[in-house]
């Protein structure tokens, strides 16, 4: 099958998952339920877009490698059927509990899932709160589905709905779907994943069925109030340095360790920084919302430049196909800056030195955090 003949849902889904986060913008201001704060929402959208501007990228090589280990190292060829289709959402669904398992307790991993966890709040903006890391780690985890034959049309069409799927399932705002919630993944099942309270960490990572979850023990159900977010509070609304933070910060721990065998440790083991030991000494009720005062001039300048951002990616998600390989550079490169930018505007910074002093702070904590400290004393 030609991988063309499947639309990109993700790329043509865009305007539909704007829509949606809008409407419930505004529901959730009418309800006055402050599931939203306007400068996190724009920040996780804005982590959102760059994410989806490396795309070509992350994506491109998949595409590339799976077609050729399909192509050149397949061990069978799968009909196109209706079962295969049953399956492969199965197995798909399958593949990403594992992965997502793993992400929460691998350090490497972690530093980039890390990004969609470290907001205090739950809403369909956190959906779009993705990592480029993750975009590219995820690959190796699916190659296997181009060795047994399943073909490139066929597995990135369930992959692309799959993570349509994700998205729908980060709102507070719908109900609870006993019957279908017993064995297909609802926000009432992932809003706990999103929870710091220690009944809740590392629980209910499944996707699409709940039912993993069931099978391997990390089920869990409302016991106690909500506290969305992690135990360190999210010290910038800068969606690329939001990429970035974890990743210096799991590679310094590394260097920081003598021997390989504890280099190894501190990159592929359980998060160093935010190991089980700190997890279980969360502070509960305490803010971990970074919101800092910003100007009226400056919100409009942050509203009008977010509007272009939303309208230039939708535009380049669904003709980059169209353009040269230098252009999608051209184009990556000034999508970074604008962010950049953007994100600079967001936590009230106007030189790289404010930057660089709030990173010289971070490191500070940091310390303290490997020290075995509590960040919130």
């Amino acid at each position: 099958m030609d991988i063309t003949q499947y639309p990109d849902i993700i790329a043509i889904g865009i305007p539909f998952m704007v829509a949606c986060l809008v409407i419930e913008f505004f529901y959730d201001l009418r309800k006055k339920e402050k599931n939203y704060r306007w400068n996190s929402t724009i920040s996780n959208v804005s982590c959102g877009i760059f994410e989806q501007a490396t795309g070509f990228i992350s994506k491109g090589l998949f595409v590339l490698v799976y077609i050729a280990i399909y192509q050149d190292y397949r061990l069978t060829t799968f009909a196109d059927t209706a079962w295969l289709w049953v399956l492969l959402v199965i197995v798909v669904d399958l593949i990403f509990y594992i992965f997502h398992r793993l992400s929460h307790r691998c350090s490497f991993l972690w530093s980039g899932h890390l990004v969609h966890h470290e907001v205090d709040k739950f809403n369909l903006s956190v959906a779009l709160r993705r990592s480029v890391l993750q975009e590219f780690t995820i690959i190796l985890f699916y190659l296997p589905l181009a060795i047994v034959g399943v073909s490139p049309a066929a597995f990135f069409l369930v992959f692309s709905a799959h993570n349509l799927y994700q998205f729908l399932i980060h709102t507070r705002y719908l109900p609870e779907f006993k019957v279908f919630g017993l064995v297909f993944n609802t926000p009432f099942h992932h809003e706990i994943h999103h929870c710091k309270n220690k009944c809740y960490v590392d629980k209910n990572f499944a996707g699409v069925f709940i039912i993993w979850d069931k099978l391997f023990g990390t089920f869990a159900k409302p016991s106690e109030a909500y506290q969305f977010g992690i135990g360190q509070q999210t010290r910038t609304l800068n969606p690329i340095l939001a990429q970035i933070d974890s990743l210096k910060e799991v590679i310094k721990e590394t260097k920081r360790r003598r021997g390989l065998v504890n280099k190894l440790t501190a990159f592929f083991g359980s998060p160093s920084y935010l190991g089980d030991e700190y997890r279980q000494n969360i502070k509960l009720n305490k803010p971990t919302s970074f919101s800092p005062t910003i100007s009226a001039r400056n919100k409009k300048t942050i509203f009008f430049v977010f509007l272009l951002l939303l309208i230039a990616i939708t535009i380049f998600r669904n003709y980059e196909q169209a353009v040269s390989m230098t252009w999608q550079i051209i184009s990556l490169a000034g999508f970074s800056l604008t962010l950049f930018g953007l994100g600079m505007l967001l936590d009230n910074k106007t030189t790289m030195e404010d930057v660089e002093d709030d990173e010289h702070q971070a490191e500070l904590l940091n310390t303290k955090d490997i020290m075995g400290k509590d960040l919130h004393e």
